[in-house]
Protein backbone atom coordinates (compact mmCIF):
# COMPACT_ATOMS: atom_id res chain seq x y z
CA UNK A 1 0.00 0.00 0.00
CA UNK A 2 2.86 2.36 0.78
CA UNK A 3 4.44 1.66 -2.61
CA UNK A 4 1.15 2.26 -4.45
CA UNK A 5 0.51 5.52 -2.58
CA UNK A 6 4.05 6.77 -3.12
CA UNK A 7 3.85 6.07 -6.85
CA UNK A 8 0.63 8.10 -7.06
CA UNK A 9 2.31 10.98 -5.21
CA UNK A 10 5.29 10.84 -7.56
CA UNK A 11 2.97 10.80 -10.58
CA UNK A 12 1.11 13.84 -9.25
CA UNK A 13 4.35 15.74 -8.67
CA UNK A 14 5.59 14.96 -12.18
CA UNK A 15 2.30 16.17 -13.68
CA UNK A 16 2.37 19.41 -11.69
CA UNK A 17 5.97 20.03 -12.72
CA UNK A 18 4.85 19.73 -16.36
CA UNK A 19 1.86 22.02 -15.81
CA UNK A 20 -0.66 19.18 -16.16
CA UNK A 21 -3.64 18.35 -13.88
CA UNK A 22 -2.42 16.10 -11.04
CA UNK A 23 -5.79 14.41 -10.49
CA UNK A 24 -6.06 13.32 -14.12
CA UNK A 25 -2.48 12.01 -14.10
CA UNK A 26 -3.08 9.96 -10.95
CA UNK A 27 -6.35 8.60 -12.36
CA UNK A 28 -4.75 7.52 -15.64
CA UNK A 29 -1.81 5.99 -13.79
CA UNK A 30 -4.16 4.05 -11.50
CA UNK A 31 -6.22 2.68 -14.39
CA UNK A 32 -3.03 1.55 -16.14
CA UNK A 33 -1.81 -0.16 -12.97
CA UNK A 34 -5.12 -1.98 -12.54
CA UNK A 35 -5.08 -3.10 -16.18
CA UNK A 36 -1.52 -4.37 -15.80
CA UNK A 37 -2.55 -6.24 -12.66
CA UNK A 38 -5.40 -7.97 -14.48
CA UNK A 39 -3.10 -8.90 -17.37
CA UNK A 40 -0.48 -10.31 -14.99
CA UNK A 41 -2.92 -12.22 -12.80
CA UNK A 42 -4.87 -13.36 -15.85
CA UNK A 43 -1.74 -15.17 -17.03
CA UNK A 44 -1.40 -16.70 -13.56
CA UNK A 45 -5.01 -17.92 -13.73
CA UNK A 46 -4.37 -19.67 -17.05
CA UNK A 47 -1.36 -21.55 -15.65
CA UNK A 48 -3.34 -22.44 -12.53
CA UNK A 49 -6.37 -23.82 -14.35
CA UNK A 50 -4.01 -25.93 -16.52
CA UNK A 51 -3.43 -27.91 -13.32
CA UNK A 52 -7.11 -28.51 -12.55
CA UNK A 53 -9.03 -31.63 -13.60
CA UNK A 54 -11.79 -31.27 -16.19
CA UNK A 55 -14.30 -32.26 -13.53
CA UNK A 56 -14.01 -31.99 -9.76
CA UNK A 57 -13.89 -29.62 -6.83
CA UNK A 58 -11.41 -26.87 -5.96
CA UNK A 59 -11.00 -25.73 -2.38
CA UNK A 60 -9.95 -22.20 -1.50
CA UNK A 61 -8.68 -20.45 1.61
CA UNK A 62 -9.49 -16.83 2.50
CA UNK A 63 -10.16 -14.40 -0.37
CA UNK A 64 -7.54 -13.99 -3.06
CA UNK A 65 -9.63 -11.26 -4.75
CA UNK A 66 -8.42 -10.85 -8.37
CA UNK A 67 -7.02 -14.36 -8.78
CA UNK A 68 -10.26 -15.89 -7.50
CA UNK A 69 -12.39 -14.09 -10.07
CA UNK A 70 -9.99 -14.70 -12.95
CA UNK A 71 -9.47 -18.36 -11.96
CA UNK A 72 -13.23 -18.94 -12.04
CA UNK A 73 -13.55 -17.03 -15.32
CA UNK A 74 -10.84 -19.24 -16.85
CA UNK A 75 -12.56 -22.41 -15.59
CA UNK A 76 -15.84 -21.29 -17.14
CA UNK A 77 -14.28 -20.33 -20.49
CA UNK A 78 -12.61 -23.73 -20.77
CA UNK A 79 -15.83 -25.56 -20.00
CA UNK A 80 -14.41 -27.38 -17.00
CA UNK A 81 -17.03 -28.78 -14.63
CA UNK A 82 -15.63 -27.55 -11.32
CA UNK A 83 -17.37 -27.02 -7.99
CA UNK A 84 -15.99 -24.70 -5.32
CA UNK A 85 -15.48 -25.46 -1.63
CA UNK A 86 -14.74 -22.45 0.59
CA UNK A 87 -13.38 -22.66 4.11
CA UNK A 88 -15.19 -19.94 6.08
CA UNK A 89 -11.92 -18.28 7.23
CA UNK A 90 -12.69 -17.08 10.71
CA UNK A 91 -12.68 -14.71 12.46
CA UNK A 92 -13.43 -12.30 9.59
CA UNK A 93 -15.20 -14.90 7.41
CA UNK A 94 -13.53 -13.84 4.14
CA UNK A 95 -14.14 -17.26 2.58
CA UNK A 96 -17.81 -17.40 3.53
CA UNK A 97 -18.65 -13.76 2.82
CA UNK A 98 -16.38 -12.91 -0.12
CA UNK A 99 -15.00 -15.94 -2.00
CA UNK A 100 -18.26 -17.87 -1.81
CA UNK A 101 -20.24 -14.83 -2.98
CA UNK A 102 -17.94 -14.20 -5.96
CA UNK A 103 -18.06 -17.87 -7.00
CA UNK A 104 -21.83 -18.03 -6.65
CA UNK A 105 -22.32 -14.81 -8.62
CA UNK A 106 -20.19 -16.33 -11.41
CA UNK A 107 -22.58 -19.26 -11.58
CA UNK A 108 -20.63 -21.92 -9.67
CA UNK A 109 -21.87 -24.64 -7.36
CA UNK A 110 -20.42 -23.42 -4.03
CA UNK A 111 -20.22 -25.09 -0.62
CA UNK A 112 -19.00 -23.33 2.53
CA UNK A 113 -17.41 -25.44 5.25
CA UNK A 114 -16.24 -24.39 8.69
CA UNK A 115 -12.52 -24.10 9.31
CA UNK A 116 -12.41 -27.39 11.23
CA UNK A 117 -13.91 -29.45 8.36
CA UNK A 118 -11.19 -29.60 5.63
CA UNK A 119 -9.82 -32.99 6.72
CA UNK A 120 -13.24 -34.62 6.80
CA UNK A 121 -14.17 -32.99 3.51
CA UNK A 122 -11.05 -34.42 1.84
CA UNK A 123 -11.53 -37.81 3.46
CA UNK A 124 -15.02 -37.95 1.93
CA UNK A 125 -14.00 -36.91 -1.58
CA UNK A 126 -15.27 -33.33 -1.57
CA UNK A 127 -11.91 -31.84 -2.64
CA UNK A 128 -9.73 -32.64 -5.67
CA UNK A 129 -7.34 -29.70 -5.56
CA UNK A 130 -6.55 -26.93 -3.07
CA UNK A 131 -5.36 -23.46 -4.00
CA UNK A 132 -4.65 -20.25 -2.16
CA UNK A 133 -3.07 -16.91 -2.84
CA UNK A 134 -0.20 -15.70 -0.63
CA UNK A 135 0.39 -12.56 1.37
CA UNK A 136 4.09 -13.24 0.93
CA UNK A 137 6.32 -15.91 -0.62
CA UNK A 138 9.89 -15.93 0.60
CA UNK A 139 12.68 -16.68 -1.85
CA UNK A 140 13.34 -19.97 -0.08
CA UNK A 141 9.86 -21.22 -0.95
CA UNK A 142 7.85 -20.66 2.23
CA UNK A 143 4.26 -19.46 1.84
CA UNK A 144 2.80 -16.89 4.22
CA UNK A 145 -0.98 -16.75 3.98
CA UNK A 146 -4.13 -16.39 6.03
CA UNK A 147 -3.95 -18.51 9.18
CA UNK A 148 -5.39 -21.96 8.48
CA UNK A 149 -3.51 -22.46 5.23
CA UNK A 150 -0.84 -24.56 6.94
CA UNK A 151 -3.27 -27.06 8.43
CA UNK A 152 -5.08 -27.47 5.09
CA UNK A 153 -1.74 -28.03 3.32
CA UNK A 154 -0.82 -30.69 5.90
CA UNK A 155 -4.11 -32.52 5.33
CA UNK A 156 -3.63 -32.27 1.55
CA UNK A 157 -0.26 -33.96 1.90
CA UNK A 158 -1.83 -36.74 3.96
CA UNK A 159 -4.58 -37.44 1.42
CA UNK A 160 -2.49 -36.88 -1.70
CA UNK A 161 -4.39 -33.79 -2.82
CA UNK A 162 -2.27 -31.19 -4.67
CA UNK A 163 -1.85 -27.70 -3.21
CA UNK A 164 -0.95 -24.85 -5.56
CA UNK A 165 -0.26 -21.33 -4.36
CA UNK A 166 -0.55 -18.29 -6.60
CA UNK A 167 1.71 -15.27 -6.31
CA UNK A 168 5.31 -14.23 -6.82
CA UNK A 169 8.37 -14.39 -4.57
CA UNK A 170 9.30 -11.26 -2.65
CA UNK A 171 12.92 -10.17 -2.89
CA UNK A 172 12.52 -8.36 0.41
CA UNK A 173 12.16 -11.78 2.03
CA UNK A 174 15.23 -13.79 0.94
CA UNK A 175 14.43 -16.36 3.65
CA UNK A 176 11.43 -17.00 5.85
CA UNK A 177 13.43 -15.69 8.82
CA UNK A 178 12.81 -12.16 7.54
CA UNK A 179 9.02 -12.53 7.90
CA UNK A 180 7.33 -11.29 11.05
CA UNK A 181 3.85 -12.66 11.66
CA UNK A 182 1.22 -10.08 12.54
CA UNK A 183 -0.89 -10.72 15.64
CA UNK A 184 -4.28 -9.03 15.74
CA UNK A 185 -6.79 -8.31 18.48
CA UNK A 186 -7.54 -11.63 20.17
CA UNK A 187 -11.02 -10.45 21.07
CA UNK A 188 -12.01 -11.00 17.43
CA UNK A 189 -11.90 -14.77 17.88
CA UNK A 190 -14.29 -14.48 20.83
CA UNK A 191 -17.11 -13.30 18.60
CA UNK A 192 -18.77 -14.09 15.27
CA UNK A 193 -19.88 -11.15 13.12
CA UNK A 194 -20.11 -8.92 16.18
CA UNK A 195 -21.92 -11.45 18.37
CA UNK A 196 -20.02 -12.60 21.46
CA UNK A 197 -19.60 -16.40 21.51
CA UNK A 198 -17.28 -16.83 24.51
CA UNK A 199 -17.79 -16.01 28.17
CA UNK A 200 -16.44 -12.69 29.43
CA UNK A 201 -12.97 -13.18 30.87
CA UNK A 202 -11.95 -15.85 28.35
CA UNK A 203 -8.85 -14.92 26.35
CA UNK A 204 -8.48 -14.99 22.58
CA UNK A 205 -5.38 -15.45 20.39
CA UNK A 206 -5.25 -14.28 16.78
CA UNK A 207 -2.17 -14.78 14.59
CA UNK A 208 -3.37 -13.35 11.26
CA UNK A 209 -1.14 -15.58 9.11
CA UNK A 210 0.74 -18.86 9.22
CA UNK A 211 3.73 -20.25 7.34
CA UNK A 212 3.54 -23.27 5.03
CA UNK A 213 6.93 -24.89 4.29
CA UNK A 214 7.88 -25.69 0.69
CA UNK A 215 7.56 -29.47 1.02
CA UNK A 216 3.79 -29.08 1.49
CA UNK A 217 3.31 -27.11 -1.73
CA UNK A 218 3.09 -28.82 -5.13
CA UNK A 219 3.84 -25.67 -7.08
CA UNK A 220 3.96 -21.88 -7.03
CA UNK A 221 1.91 -20.53 -9.91
CA UNK A 222 3.00 -17.14 -11.27
CA UNK A 223 2.45 -14.97 -14.33
CA UNK A 224 5.65 -16.48 -15.75
CA UNK A 225 4.71 -20.11 -15.24
CA UNK A 226 4.75 -22.79 -12.56
CA UNK A 227 7.75 -23.19 -10.27
CA UNK A 228 8.85 -25.64 -7.64
CA UNK A 229 8.99 -23.96 -4.22
CA UNK A 230 12.64 -25.07 -4.14
CA UNK A 231 13.39 -23.27 -7.39
CA UNK A 232 11.34 -20.10 -6.99
CA UNK A 233 14.38 -17.81 -7.26
CA UNK A 234 14.42 -18.65 -10.97
CA UNK A 235 11.34 -16.41 -11.27
CA UNK A 236 13.60 -13.34 -11.23
CA UNK A 237 15.92 -14.78 -13.88
CA UNK A 238 12.98 -15.64 -16.16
Amino acid sequence: MEAITQKCIDTAKEALAEGKPADKAVFEHSVEEVNNKYIRIGKTAKYLVDLFPDKGSVMTQCFGETIVGLMLKEIRERGKDMKVVCAETRPYFQGARLTASVAYDQGFDVTVITDNMPAFAMQNGLVDVFTSAADAISCDGHIVNKVGTLQIAIVCKHYGIPYYVTGAPDEKHPTIDSVKIEYRDGNQVLEAMGVRTAKEGVKGWYPAFDITPPYLCNGIVTNKGIYSPYDIKRYFQD
